[in-house]
Formats: structure tokens, sequence, C-alpha cells
């Protein structure tokens, strides 16, 4: 069964766990052909699931809200959760004054329009008590380590993004981000908040529920051994990223995402599974700060058709 499939990127060290699945062959032996497009961020995936027509999709769950507000009835359902906190960060110089969420009042933030800090940031005001009218956000494009330079010149006091896109932005240009940012993680901050999963379409929920539960069996197990084999891993995403990747940047790239957001399972929930109380504490608190309808959690999110559980090695 061939099914399309919208990434939350271009083909990248987050990834790992997929493209490891892939030319393991555990996806071909679930029956399954990806058709992977590139995506243009983690939380323009669900509103580009819809857009394009695509089967499955793989972003920050959050977008969803957003989404299911909009038309419920064409908005994908999240099926297997790989970030298990956020990955979105608010990033500050090194030696800055801003050393808590409230010194944050009366500063500049800057970061892409659809930058899933900025665009949870109303969810990290109302945690941390900051008031989100204090801060003056200034959506901003170019390169990461382009917008990270203009934070370190002075021309806003502070940077949304992800921590391992600005470590790797930066690794790239042989430049080390912890040593020149500080960063406030939303992981630490808004704790109900969970990031990526694997979303599917309400088409491959209602008619091919049988072919996508083999396809996230599969994914459990690309999952699992990209944990244990992580240079392996690597190994697959050099493999699709192409020549112009380079190593050492994809490495920091993954594993700093392993370090943060696919950190510690919850205790007593399968892999791939959310908590349910947890998540719908974080999808209300995302609502209420956009000013949204509350969605169906269950809607949102289903554990139904994640394998749960650890596959053998």
């Amino acid at each position: 069964m061939r099914l399309r499939m919208l990434l939350n990127t271009g083909f990248s060290g987050p990834q790992a766990w997929l493209l490891l699945a892939i030319t393991r062959g555990y996806v071909a032996r679930a029956g399954i052909e990806l058709e992977l497009t590139p995506g243009t961020g983690a939380y323009n995936a669900a509103a580009g699931m819809v857009r394009g027509g695509f089967d499955l999709g793989y972003g920050d769950i959050n977008a969803l809200v957003e989404v299911a507000a909009a038309d419920p009835a064409t908005a994908p359902t999240g099926v297997f959760a790989t970030f298990r906190a956020s990955a979105a960060c608010i990033a500050v110089p090194r030696g800055s004054a801003i050393r808590t969420p409230a010194d944050l009042a009366g500063a500049v933030l800057i970061g892409h329009a659809s930058d899933v800090a900025l665009r949870t940031f109303g969810a990290f005001c109302a945690t941390t008590g900051l008031a989100r009218d204090s801060v003056l956000v200034e959506p901003a494009e170019g390169p990461m380590a382009s917008l990270a330079d203009r934070v370190l010149a002075g021309e806003a006091e502070g940077l949304f993004c992800y921590g391992s896109t600005l470590a790797a932005a930066l690794a790239a240009q042989k430049r080390d981000s912890h040593a020149e940012f500080v960063t406030f993680r939303y992981a630490d901050l808004v704790p109900d908040l969970y990031g990526s999963a694997v979303m599917a379409s309400p088409r491959m929920l209602k008619e091919h529920r049988d072919p996508l539960m083999a396809l996230l069996r599969a994914f459990q197990s690309g999952l699992v051994h990209a944990f244990v084999e992580r240079e392996a891993a690597i190994e697959a995403v050099m493999e699709f990223a192409g020549p112009e990747a380079r190593e050492y940047v994809e490495r920091r790239r993954w594993y700093e995402t392993l370090a943060v957001e696919m950190r510690d399972p919850e205790r007593g929930y399968g892999l791939g599974w959310v908590e349910r109380a947890r998540f719908k504490r974080g999808i209300a608190l995302h609502a209420q700060a956009l000013g949204l309808p509350m969605p169906d959690p269950i809607a949102t999110f289903t554990n139904a058709l994640a394998p749960g559980g650890l596959p053998r090695l």
C-alpha cells in the first residue's frame, strides 16, 4: 500500500527513527511504501496535511488545535507521539540580564512566524505568569544562524527556536550554541505541552486502520533501534539527506533531540502514547491562549492505534 506522508522539514537528524525504519525494511515488511514530502516546519504539518490531501503527517501536535478549531471534520488525528516534551525554546545571549521568564517583560523576541515556540508562546506566558502584552514579538525571516546573530548584535533580546535547530545552525559554523545562549525550555517551563507526533487523516482512520497499525509497529521498531543504535540512525539520515548535508550537524541535531524531547518515557504508558490527563491540560492551555474552542482530546490524539510497550531488539 502506497501512502503519502508530509514531514516537518527537510530530511534531518530528528527524523532518524523514521528514516531508520525505512532503511532497515521495517516499513516495507509492514506492506507499506511511503512517499515522503519534506515540509516547511513542524507547526505547518497539520494544516499542510489537510491542504495537500496527505495520508500522514509528522509535526507539532499543538498545531492541531488550530486546525481542529477551523474544521474538525477534516482535521488529522495524532496516532504516535515521538516528542514527549515540547521542543520549543526561547534563547537569550549568555550573560544577558534576562535570567528568568519574568525578566522577559519589556523584551523584544524574534522568530519565524510559524516557529512552534512563537505559536505556543501564549501557553508559555500563561504557565510562567509572564504578561503576554509585556513582550513585543516580531516575526522574522532568514536562516536560524542569522536570527541568532541579530540577537547577539542587540537587535532583539531573545529568539524563538528549537534547541536542536539552534544547536545545529551554529554547529554548521563551528560554533557552540550552549556557549553563546541560555535557553528557556518549554519542556521544563510548560510541562503539559507535548511535541511532535505522527498524524493520520480521517480517511486513514476510517478506511485503512489495519495498515496504519502495521505502519506504527514499524515506526516503533525504528524508534527503539534508533535509541540504541544512534550512529546507525545517523547513517539513515545521511542516506536521505544527500551529499550537501553535514553529518556532524545532523548528529548534533539528533543528539539534542534525544536529550530533551525524547528523554525518559512516561511511567506506565506505551511508546508512542500520550498520558491523557496531561494531554488534555496541554491542549486546553494552548486553545485558551489562542482564544479558540477546546477540541475533543480523543479526536486530537488517540492511543488506540500505537502498539505500546517495547518490541524485542
